[in-house]
């Protein structure tokens, strides 16, 4: 996105597609934090949550279902 804007920028000389690209960069980032705010952004275990050996966990300690450590 940031280097769409600067050729947009440096080409056709849009100076407003900076900003508008530095929006969705600040958007984007909001999500992510609200995301990982909510526990949603990975599937790591806490340092509490010892996998048991009768638990079906992959090699990271994950449950089922998890992506996160491929």
């Amino acid at each position: 996105m940031l280097l769409a804007s600067l050729v947009l920028n440096a080409t056709l000389g849009w100076s407003w597609a900076d900003p508008i690209a530095a929006l969705v960069i600040a958007a984007i980032a909001v999500k992510e934090g609200r995301d990982a705010w909510q526990g949603k952004g990975c599937c790591a275990p806490t340092a509490a949550a010892v996998p048991s050996a009768d638990a079906m966990t992959d090699t990271c300690g994950c449950g089922p279902g998890c992506d996160c450590c491929i």
